[in-house]
């Protein structure tokens, strides 16, 4: 019952013009990003060709060449998380949806099917269009090469310790395409939790500007770029792109990214038991 609900949900949630904006704003930089590939290395000896799933969107090692794609989707991604699904609880409280729901499903259960459904939806918007330009630019360039955008010979020390760096190395070595499709995977979790996190917190509070839900993930984001500023070395990061963005070579915490996501999910557990005993209806 609890599946079916939140899948139906979710359908209806994807059907919404602010997950099929969010879903259209990847879809262009994700096409930007292709075209400019395809223009930029038209032509090009295989000898001297980067690996494919380098040049896509969510590769960090991109910005070793061209950082423009990267930054452009860097700076809309904490107003494009919350876009998609996240926002659509305080819709429903607003159009007083949620009355009607309420009564035909019980309070709890309609919080807990609205959660999953928002988190499905955003898995879905922020992994297709990733999924969709993994497709199109293996197939458009040469699966053979295997250059990097640092430039370093795949032979040198240092390029061997580059990769040691990249999370779950190993599956980079077995495959960079299988390491690409399940980095995108985990960047649409992610993605999923935080949007998660915007509706529980519109579960607690009234909010008559849906643009108040922004604040949330934006601030946990950008609070990261504020606090590496001050707090790292230089040794490890605690960007959050740094953790989401594939082929990341920076030296990292491996503990950083399970312990955010986990204060994320028990954030959104204690959101949905503040918000589940409030009786309030708009």
């Amino acid at each position: 019952m609890l599946l079916k609900e939140s899948l139906r949900q979710t359908g209806f949630i994807l059907k919404q013009r602010e997950a099929g904006f969010t879903l259209t704003v990847l879809f262009w930089i994700v096409l930007w990003n292709y075209l400019k590939n395809v223009v930029t290395f038209q032509g090009l000896d295989m000898s001297q060709m980067y690996e494919p799933v380098k040049l896509l969107t969510l590769s960090y090692n991109k910005t070793y060449y061209d950082a423009d794609t990267v930054l452009l989707f860097t700076m809309l991604y904490p107003l494009l998380v919350p876009l998609a699904a996240g926002l659509s609880y305080a819709k429903e409280q607003q159009t007083k949806e949620e009355v009607f729901l309420t009564a035909r499903l019980g309070k709890e259960h309609y919080m807990q099917t609205k959660l999953l459904s928002v988190f499905l939806a955003t898995v879905l918007v922020f992994t297709l269009p990733f999924l969709v330009e993994i497709l199109i630019t293996c197939v458009s360039f040469p699966s053979d090469a295997h250059g990097d955008l640092t430039n370093l010979s795949i032979y040198s020390q240092e390029y061997a310790e580059m990769v040691h760096r990249y999370p779950a190395c190993m599956v980079y070595m077995v495959s960079p395409v299988l390491y690409a499709v399940l980095g995108t995977f985990l960047f649409g979790i992610c993605s999923g939790i935080m949007a998660a996190f915007t509706a529980a917190v519109s579960f607690c509070f009234s909010i008559k500007y849906r643009v108040l839900l922004f604040f949330p993930s934006f601030l946990l984001l950008n609070s990261t770029l504020y606090l590496n500023e001050l707090f790292s070395t230089g040794s490890r990061q605690i960007s959050w792109y740094e953790y989401l963005l594939l082929f990341n070579d920076n030296r990292k915490f491996c503990w950083y990214l399970p312990a955010a996501a986990a204060f994320l999910f028990l954030a959104v557990i204690g959101l949905y038991e503040i918000g589940k005993r409030q009786e309030r209806y708009g």
